[in-house]
């Protein structure tokens, strides 16, 4: 009925089509038999076309086609509704998982699923992220500060580059009492995340870490742009070179993939955490996702500074 509507808009034959097709499905919802034989047609010319490329299959889908068809209006019925939901959400709040949420959207392409097929639609909120130690991160600020912040984050994700800006707001407002921390999630819906994370790490061998993170994203479209692999390897190691870091370390390190097990050791314990998606940071244990302003960070930093009556 969609298909044909849509079609019937540039062609008088599918409007004949679609208005027999919306006779089918309202009779079909009210529990009457389609009169029009249109399902029948379908079933004959869905059941052929499936039947040339595999017999069995062919005659299943003849077969079941009811059940079949049943099933993906169900689906429809179910992405309408969320997408109605999500659409309003953002109309009425902001955002699309409703008000005061500071979630990823629920079909937002930067989570990650994990173990759980279902994760990627229904993420858990903020409260349910089990925190993450920062034991062996690379750190810049002060050591023994009061404030403890790990972000989690993606070098080829978009949200993570652009929350870049606030931690740096952060850094200079709370200088001195704020440690920051990296945590690597490379998302796989981002070709190479996991390249550029080993490629961070071998400049972290050389002291370069933060240096080599702030040109990781402020070329990032640059990165996502290069054609293969081997184009993007050797951009990392031009970026290397750009640094003053001792090139022959740092390409033996990114050819040899050494630090491959410690980049995936960190996403998994990232979902381990139930991080669904980047970037998530933890303020001395408490979780923020995706923030987009300053004043998100302050009001947990200048709570738990107050708390430790420290102004």
């Amino acid at each position: 009925m969609v298909v044909f509507g849509i079609l019937g808009i540039f062609s008088a034959t599918h409007r004949a089509l679609a208005r027999e097709a919306f006779d089918c499905v309202f009779r079909k919802m009210t529990l009457r038999p389609c009169n029009t034989g249109l399902d029948k047609r379908l079933r004959m010319i869905v059941s052929m076309q499936v039947m040339k490329r595999n017999e069995t299959a062919g005659k299943f889908v003849h077969r079941h086609f009811e059940l079949i068809s049943l099933a993906f209006t169900a689906l429809m019925a179910g992405s309408i509704l969320f997408t109605g939901i999500g659409v309003y959400n953002y109309w009425a709040y902001g955002n699309c998982n409703g008000p005061g949420s500071s979630e990823l959207c629920l079909l937002n392409p930067e989570t990650y699923s994990g173990s759980d097929p279902l994760a990627w639609l229904f993420p858990p909120s903020p409260a349910q992220l089990k925190s993450i130690s920062s034991e062996g991160l690379p750190m810049r600020g002060a050591q023994n500060a009061s404030i403890q912040i790990i972000e989690v984050g993606c070098f080829n994700c978009p949200y993570t580059k652009a929350t870049e800006p606030l931690v740096d707001e952060v850094l200079e407002k709370y200088d001195g009492k704020v440690a920051l921390y990296f945590k690597y999630f490379p998302l796989p819906k981002h070709d190479y995340s996991v390249d550029a994370a080993q490629a961070a790490e071998c400049a972290r061998e050389q002291g370069a870490f933060w240096g080599y993170k702030d040109v990781l994203f402020k070329r990032q479209l640059e990165c996502v742009q290069q054609p293969t692999a081997q184009d993007l390897r050797s951009l990392y190691k031009q970026f290397a070179s750009d640094l003053n870091l001792d090139t022959t370390q740092f390409n033996a390190c990114l050819d040899s993939g050494k630090h491959a097990g410690y980049v995936e050791k960190q996403k998994q314990e990232s979902i381990n955490a139930r991080v669904y998606g980047t970037p998530t940071f933890f303020i001395n244990g408490k979780p923020l996702v995706a923030p987009k302003t300053l004043d998100e960070f302050s009001a947990i930093i200048d709570k738990e500074l107050a708390d430790k009556g420290i102004r």
